[in-house]
């Protein structure tokens, strides 16, 4: 299995320890290990390899930081310009063989119950060994209207529901 790790954000909200040429995910906040690194090494208990999307800017933070963790040979997709997560996934998935599982993550999230990650992760696996297309997803903890959900029936999804959220300014 191959973890695509999207980290080609520039993690504007974490200002000014976030900065564009140092971005959240590529500093060092965690007994000297970036949310990236975290990343790999969480992910690589279960994938072979490491597909790295990033902006060019990036590539050679991600460079570094995966030489730190002897992790080498890996494939690069450097965006000159942010188009977004599905055209970067999506491009990343036409390089790889059609056959080849893939997981698909962000670098910067910090996953504390590692336990149940793997469980989750395996079963996840599990069910994409039999040709299913698989989404993670957290119970909400509170109510959040920034952010859209999942409408799930125990493993199936009956909806996805984005958020509904518009910003209208008016200049009177």
């Amino acid at each position: 299995m191959t973890n695509i790790i999207l980290c080609g954000g520039n993690g504007t909200r974490l200002w000014p320890i976030s900065r564009t040429l140092m971005p959240k995910q590529f500093s060092k906040l965690f007994d000297d290990k970036s949310l990236f690194q975290l990343t790999v090494e969480r992910n690589s208990k279960i994938c072979n390899s490491q597909f790295i999307v990033s902006n060019i800017e990036q590539y050679f933070l991600a460079l570094d930081q995966l030489e730190e963790l002897g992790k080498e040979n890996n494939k690069y997709l450097l965006e000159p310009i942010g188009r977004n997560t599905a055209p970067a996934i999506a491009l990343a998935c036409m390089v790889l063989d059609p056959d080849e599982l893939i997981l698909v993550t962000p670098s910067d999230h910090l996953i504390k119950d590692e336990v149940a990650y793997k469980k989750a992760l395996h079963v996840a696996k599990e069910l994409a060994e039999k040709d299913n297309l698989v989404t993670f997803g957290i119970t909400p903890t509170f109510a959040e209207t920034g952010f859209g959900y999942i409408e799930a029936d125990g493993y199936g999804v009956k909806a996805f529901h984005e958020n509904r959220i518009f910003k209208l300014q008016v200049d009177i």
